[in-house]
């Protein structure tokens, strides 16, 4: 067993393949946030874990106390405490069933004893949670299950953890020893480079226009949503922009864009940012086509050649050809179909495939799309700017990538499930927004994406809003709902208060980034040891005062959250609430359940319709209960990687009474005014 670094071990076992997360992604660990935490001990020795070999095929059995509960594994839509589960990590666009294929699948689970394992794999590695007990001589008598739940059900929590991990010979593992389940998720973070610290804009919406849209369209309508107040920072294109999409030129359609730079800069006028929708597979009229012929893999999809991103020249190749489109003004990409199709169609490369890098196909499913957020990430990095993204598939080690995940899934509580679930495993999911059956599924929706890592409207379906008519075939005909104006009221009312969180997230992701503590977290992470809240997910922290429990769509309008101990404010009525007991309350259509710990101080700013270049805030202090509040605030220029080398500053606020007082000055944030609610 080797310390890496505070509470951080690593242990080898048989010999380790190449390809690895670690050997090919990289790490960058934050050490000075890793610096300032206790150095604890393993929660067990290297000792205690029994290492065995198979034909083309280890097994690990770690030790797992029948009284802890598991979480991570990647992003999991359709489970949230993993005990007792079956879990074969595969990467794969549209998994059915809750057997491990996923957009993200990443080999690190988190316990409630407060450490966490990362199994150092690119393999198709499956986990039993605890669901597998072997015989042992002088082990205790079985329990059996019983006939009342039926011959299938298995007894969870009585097994160790079995990693069997085919195609290998040996594997590193690396263990994480925190004081709770957070501490382990925040030093698996900083292991990884930290979270992610986005650009400031990048904490606004995201409105992704028709995809047959040309200029003249694009352009109506990003006036469209100025004219009508509709809060918006980043306006993003889908596929037609490309000359081919299915495999990618990169390379600007003329007849729909003719002059893209003249489109880009009345874009940049109103006072937006542009996101760009690709994938890496490259056509072969795309002026990179030959010079990514021999760092490509040697099968194809959709007729594109497969980039090996674990080469030099293809991440020049591919890198060099988007600096350009940034340097056009792109501010940002959508990364599509990286993650394979086994269930909805049979596209993607076999498992048998070859790259040059020596990685075959199943390692580089896992691994191609933390590779080529990484790759993309290179002509920001070398302009020393921040950008924010979207992905639709990634693995270990990509908390510093940012990039948040999508689905092109739907169902309503496996997105909601899906921002909890992610937040153990070091990646970021948004549940956006694509179309709705009803006004009610439409707000609920948006509702869901306000309180999430990345708000997310993907109108890439219909010419107009959705607001102005959910229904497709008559947005198409531009007919519009008769109440469509009292719709769009309450989406801007929505929005508005996705902006006046902006201080408060911005904060959050900074915490994200200097001490690996996620910004949207299930309520286990903060409050271990609740029963109650061992498998909750539809209510989860934003920060450390505000508690979300977005509506989910299809449940009814009645929504029941436990709250911890303590004393909780209702955010839309200033209801002080006893905790540690469930509340349940009827929810209005138009607004979000939301609570307050007491001792928060709360920054709210007055919404802005986009945030500019040095922009300035003006902010709200709302005090929760009769005691001093404080708060903290970021301060630097919000768009480049210059708080790297501290070019930033943390202000303390702090409300005593009615009274303000700052520990600096705080340049972006104008205090108008202080509310204490108690």
């Amino acid at each position: 067993m080797i310390r890496i670094a505070n509470g951080i071990y690593k242990m080898t076992f048989g010999t380790p393949e190449k390809f690895t997360p670690v050997s090919v992604l990289g790490t960058d660990p934050d050490n000075r946030g890793l610096s300032v935490l206790p150095d604890n001990k393993p929660p067990f020795c290297e000792d205690d874990i029994v290492f065995s070999r198979r034909k083309g095929a280890i097994t690990l059995e770690i030790p797992l106390d029948p009284s802890e509960d598991v979480y991570g594994l990647g992003l999991m839509l359709k489970s949230f405490r993993q005990t007792g589960l079956k879990k074969k990590l595969r990467s794969n666009s549209d998994p059915t069933a809750d057997t491990g294929d996923t957009h993200a699948p990443v080999p690190f689970y988190a316990t409630t004893k407060g450490y966490g394992v990362l199994i150092d794999t690119a393999r198709y590695l499956t986990f039993y949670c605890g669901n597998v007990k072997k015989k042992r001589p002088g082990a205790e008598k079985q329990v059996s299950a019983g006939t009342d739940r039926g011959h299938w059900w298995i007894k969870s929590g009585t097994g160790n953890m079995f990693v069997d991990i085919p195609s290998a010979d040996g594997v590193d593992i690396y263990v994480f020893s925190g004081d709770s389940i957070k501490d382990a998720v925040a030093r698996y973070n900083l292991f990884s480079g930290g979270g992610v610290f986005p650009p400031i804009w990048g904490l606004g919406v995201l409105y992704r226009a028709y995809m047959p849209g040309d200029a003249e369209h694009i352009l109506g309508l990003a006036k469209e949503l100025r004219d009508e107040k509709i809060p918006c920072d980043i306006f993003g294109l889908e596929p037609g922009w490309h000359t081919h999409a299915y495999s990618c030129t990169y390379d600007w359609n003329r007849e729909k864009f003719p002059d893209p730079e003249g489109m880009l800069k009345k874009l940049h006028g109103m006072g937006y940012h542009v996101n760009l929708w690709e994938h890496a597979y490259v056509h072969p009229t795309s002026p990179i086509y030959n010079d990514m012929k021999d760092c490509s893999g040697d099968c194809f999809v959709w007729d594109g050649l497969v980039p090996d991103f674990a080469t030099d020249k293809a991440k020049k190749v591919f890198s060099d050809r988007h600096k350009m489109l940034k340097e056009q003004g792109i501010s940002g990409f959508k990364l599509d179909e990286a993650d394979n199709s086994d269930f909805t169609a049979n596209w993607g490369f076999p498992d048998f495939a070859a790259f040059p890098s020596g990685m075959d196909g199943e390692q580089m499913h896992t691994l191609i799309g933390a590779l080529y957020q990484k790759t993309m990430l290179r002509p920001y990095e070398d302009s020393g700017e921040r950008t924010f993204g979207q992905c639709r598939q990634s693995t270990a080690l990509a908390s510093s990538f940012p990039y948040v995940l999508y689905s092109d899934l739907y169902d309503h509580t496996d997105f909601v499930r899906g921002m909890a679930s992610a937040a153990f495993s070091g990646i970021m999911w948004t549940p956006e927004v694509r179309f709705a059956e009803s006004t009610e599924e439409l707000l609920r929706r948006i509702e869901a994406a306000v309180v999430s890592p990345q708000t997310v409207l993907n109108c890439y379906q219909v010419p107009s809003p959705p607001w102005k008519q959910w229904d497709y075939e008559k947005n198409v005909r531009g007919v519009f709902l008769p109440d469509a104006d009292i719709v769009t009221d309450a989406v801007r009312k929505i929005l508005r208060f996705r902006m006046s969180l902006i201080p408060y997230l911005y904060t959050a992701f900074y915490r994200y980034y200097s001490e690996g503590v996620p910004v949207v977290r299930p309520l286990v992470m903060d409050y271990p040891g609740i029963p109650e809240l061992k498998d909750v997910y539809d209510s989860y922290m934003i920060g450390d005062g505000l508690l979300a429990a977005p509506v989910i769509f299809g449940q009814g309008n009645r929504k029941t959250v436990y709250l911890p101990d303590g004393v909780w404010y209702n955010f839309n009525t200033g209801e002080r609430i006893c905790g540690g007991r469930y509340i349940s309350e009827d929810i209005p259509l138009d607004v979000i359940p939301l609570f307050v710990k007491e001792g928060t101080l709360l920054p709210l700013a007055e919404p802005l319709e986009h945030i500019p270049e040095n922009a300035v805030f003006d902010v709200t202090l709302k005090a929760y209960g009769e005691g001093e509040c404080s708060c903290t605030l970021i301060c630097d220029d919000g768009h480049t990687n210059a708080y790297r080398a501290g070019d930033i500053s943390e202000v303390t606020l702090t409300v005593s009474g009615e009274n303000v007082t700052s520990d600096h000055d705080h340049p972006g944030y104008r205090i108008c005014a202080v509310e204490r609610i108690k």
